[in-house]
């Protein structure tokens, strides 16, 4: 049934709520994956939800749903009313009025839509058979799914707000397990896109065992403080932990690192940090969760710390405009970023590795969560990747843990590649070089 939009207004402007809005999320997934030329997994999967607030006597409240009936638009204005009256909160209540122009476009994608389950499920069986046969070496595949998301986006408000945004993307998962001798390890790929059609079988098995065949042998490296190459997918790991620090509403509530850093150094000069909502691949977005404009933007620029994010109630604490990074839907709205990427440099991975004689290129990292101390930025990760030696990738290496702090590691930063990659995150990154980080080993 549809959310009758205009009923629940009329609603709300009777309830002597002062302003309202409206967030309207669609939702389709499609999961497939197989397994010994089987299909393991299939579901389809439709949700919807609404999410809405509104201002009574300058107190913001806030209701929502999944089940969408003639009752409620009645029932989320009676929960705003009640939610409003027991809200404590000193965030300023806002509703946008609109941004005076905004960049609409839609990355949703017919051709995707109309590609059907057993072409799916075909790609699927021909990249696991190919896979089994790429090398003696590999002992199992060990997954091969594929996930489609479709989403659709409404957002209005009292003010005559009505923006609305469709979005379709995909991404196939790939694993498996090699083996020598007593040797085992796994490796794994995802590739992420709108074109089906675009996808090179040949080239992303090769990546999916290369990944995993690479890793065998691997040994711990001897403990010590090394020159490190990070990759595209463990920079960005870091950069959204280091770019929390730039959340206006941390900074407010003195839990960042960078409170009292405007326009101040927080990272080394070869570092600019900028987000792009409206950069031209899947995640494009051209407003945020309250209705603002989104627009690319400098954070740091050779860094220097230009500017944090803010959504409208961290914004109006300062006086200062909103930079469009609201994120959340009906209850309490955050501050996030959509885009985040650091400006590539003129070396390319190789090049860059080329310019160390005993480091290590880290792969991967796992416990950023657990492994970082936000309050200090100290961290101490697991992670897997290769030695370099004489400015060449050399042997693998495992069970090694990297530490340090968060902003010392941006502060040294002497090199930034060229080789951007998008992760599933929306973040942009390229391979960057450190100076020195702690590695403790064998």
């Amino acid at each position: 049934m549809k959310f009758n939009f205009e009923k629940f207004f009329s609603l709300a402007e009777a309830a002597g709520i002062e302003a309202a809005e409206v967030n309207y999320v669609a939702e389709n997934s499609t999961e497939i994956s197989i397994y010994k030329s089987v299909v393991d997994q299939f579901s389809v999967a439709d949700s919807e939800a609404i999410g809405a607030r509104g201002i009574v006597n300058g107190k913001f409240g806030a209701a929502s749903t999944e089940k969408i009936t003639a009752k409620t638009p009645a029932e989320l204005v009676a929960a705003i009313v009640e939610n409003a009256r027991v809200n404590e909160d000193d965030q300023p209540a806002i509703i946008f009025k609109g941004s005076p122009k905004y960049k609409r476009k839609t990355t949703f994608k017919k051709e995707l839509a109309s590609v059907t389950t057993e072409e799916k499920i075909n790609l699927l069986l021909e990249i696991e058979k190919k896979l089994a046969a790429y090398d003696p070496r590999i002992s199992d595949v060990e997954a091969v799914a594929y996930s489609e998301e479709t989403s659709e986006r409404i957002k209005r408000n009292s003010y005559g707000v009505n923006l609305r945004s469709k979005s379709n993307y995909f991404y196939i998962y790939g694993s498996v397990i090699v083996k020598q001798d007593e040797d085992v390890k796994s490796g794994y790929k995802i590739h992420l896109g709108n074109d089906l059609a675009s996808v090179d079988v040949d080239k992303l098995v090769e990546e999916i065992a290369k990944n995993a065949l690479a890793q065998l042998g691997g040994k711990p490296a001897k403990s010590g403080k090394y020159p490190v190459v990070l990759n595209p997918s463990t920079t960005a790991s870091l950069l959204a932990a280091f770019m929390g620090n730039a959340n206006a509403e941390n900074v407010q509530k003195q839990t960042s690192l960078f409170v009292g850093k405007l326009n101040e150094q927080v990272a080394s000069k070869k570092v600019t940090i900028i987000e792009n909502p409206l950069a031209n691949n899947i995640f494009y977005t051209y407003f945020d969760s309250e209705g603002v404009a989104t627009s690319k933007k400098t954070f740091v620029e050779k860094g220097i710390l230009k500017s944090y994010a803010y959504n409208l109630g961290t914004a109006a604490k300062e006086g200062v405009e909103t930079t469009g990074n609201a994120v959340g839907g009906g209850g309490k709205i955050g501050i996030g970023f959509r885009g985040l990427s650091i400006k590539p440099g003129k070396k390319s991975e190789e090049e860059i590795i080329s310019t160390v004689s005993l480091g290590l290129y880290i792969k991967e990292v796992q416990g950023l969560h657990a492994g970082l101390n936000p309050q200090s930025g100290n961290f101490s990760l697991q992670a897997n990747g290769f030695m370099i030696r004489d400015g060449k990738i050399a042997e693998p290496v495992n069970l090694i843990t990297i530490a340090g702090n968060l902003v010392t590691l941006f502060k040294d930063v002497v090199l930034v590649g060229n080789n951007l990659e998008l992760q599933p995150s929306s973040i942009l990154t390229p391979s960057i070089k450190v100076k020195s980080l702690a590695i403790s080993g064998e």
